[in-house]
């Protein structure tokens, strides 16, 4: 049975992950990307990936939820697979590239699942807020930031339950063939982008009857306290790409 937590939306839920601020969340996100750019070694990027797989079992969110996300992603890694093979890539670099996806992937299910839209969208004005200088529309572009990162997450979920209402109707895309899923998938395609822009709108028009005003400032009150599990997981954040830059003679 589908269930709406198993595509990306929030999870709700007491734990360690749960509990951070989602200004810490974001920079940890960064900084995590800034790290798998700058480091090609597939010892780095592994060691990133067990790190990032430690933090998904302290965020209590059920793990098939995250093999669902790579499972429904499968003709992605397979494409990548190919183009390495196409451009005479060396195994180990293929390795690299799909572990980097892989931890993009799982980092950004991670804070989708474990950080509500209302405090995702304070954790980016905040983290916006340092532009406050260049007189940008914070709040618009917060929201704006939120819905790209859940795109995909969501995306996933109008798939699956499009896919599910055509097989009532003899599109089966689960149980055909390779042709016959190719047939199902350009017979639906054309309705996810407009059921994706349907649901944004029916979120944006939630938010305005909760109240949400893109013109004026937010808070949280109850996530905009940094405690020291923040300051652990940042430092540590920190500390990796430190070790990385001298260990490869940079610093």
């Amino acid at each position: 049975m589908y269930s709406r937590n198993s595509f990306g939306s929030y999870y709700p839920i007491d734990s360690l992950i749960h509990r951070l601020n989602p200004v810490i969340k974001l920079i940890n996100f960064l900084l995590t990307i800034i790290l798998i750019c700058i480091s090609s070694s597939i010892y780095v990027n592994s060691f990133v990936l067990v790190l990032l797989f430690v933090m998904l079992l302290m965020s209590y969110v059920p793990f098939k939820f995250y093999l669902n996300s790579i499972w429904s992603l499968r003709y992605i890694y397979i494409i990548i697979a190919f183009l390495c093979l196409y451009f005479d890539t060396e195994m180990v670099e293929c390795f690299v590239y799909l572990i980097k996806f892989t931890i993009v992937i799982q980092y950004l299910n991670l804070l989708a699942y474990t950080t509500s839209p209302s405090e995702s969208i304070y954790g980016i004005e905040k983290f916006l807020s340092f532009f406050n200088f260049l007189y940008l529309p914070i709040s618009k572009l917060a929201f704006k930031i939120n819905a790209i990162l859940r795109y995909i997450p969501l995306a996933q979920g109008i798939e699956y339950k499009t896919f599910k209402a055509a097989s009532s109707r003899g599109i089966d895309y689960y149980h055909g063939t390779i042709f016959g899923r190719i047939y199902a998938y350009l017979k639906v395609h054309s309705n996810f982008g407009n059921l994706i822009k349907h649901r944004i709108h029916e979120i944006q028009e939630c938010s305005e009857l909760r109240l949400f005003d893109l013109k004026k400032y937010r808070t949280n009150y109850r996530t905009n306290r940094v405690n020291y599990n923040d300051i652990f997981f940042l430092l540590f954040h920190v500390g990796l790409i430190l070790v990385h830059l001298i260990e490869s003679g940079i610093i």
